[in-house]
C-alpha cells in the first residue's frame, strides 16, 4: 500500500509545470481585453479571468494538473470573449452601413420621384 502510495505521488511530481499554457491564457485574456470584450463580452472575459486566477493559485500550489486543465479553459473563454467582442463589433458595422444605404435609398427616391 506504500508503495503504491508513493507511485501516485511520483506521478503527481511528474507533471511539468504548465508555464506555457498560462502565458497562451494570460495572453489571450489581454487580446481580449483589447477587443472590447469588457463591453461586448464582459462575462465570458470575467471567466477567463477567474479560471486564469485560479489557475495561476493552482500552479503556486503545485497543483500542475489542475492548473493546465484551468489555464486551457482560461484560453478558451477569453478567446470565445474575443470573436464575440469582434463580432459584435462587426455587427454594429454591418447595422450602421445598412442605415446608410437605406437613407442613400430614400435620398435617391426623393430625387427620383421630384424629376
Amino acid at each position: 500500500m506504500i508503495v503504491a502510495g508513493l507511485g501516485v505521488l511520483g506521478g503527481c511530481a511528474s507533471v511539468p509545470p504548465p508555464r506555457g499554457e498560462i502565458a497562451e491564457a494570460t495572453f489571450a485574456v489581454g487580446e481580449a481585453q483589447e477587443a472590447e470584450a469588457p463591453q461586448y463580452a464582459p462575462a465570458e472575459l470575467r471567466s477567463a479571468r477567474k479560471k486564469l486566477k485560479a489557475a495561476e493559485s493552482a500552479m503556486a500550489n503545485e497543483n500542475y494538473e489542475k492548473a493546465r486543465h484551468l489555464a486551457e479553459q482560461a484560453l478558451v473563454d477569453a478567446q470565445f470573449a474575443e470573436a464575440k467582442a469582434r463580432a459584435e463589433i462587426q455587427r454594429q458595422g454591418v447595422e450602421e452601413l445598412r442605415k446608410s444605404i437605406e437613407i442613400l435609398r430614400r435620398e435617391l427616391n426623393k430625387r427620383s420621384g421630384s424629376s
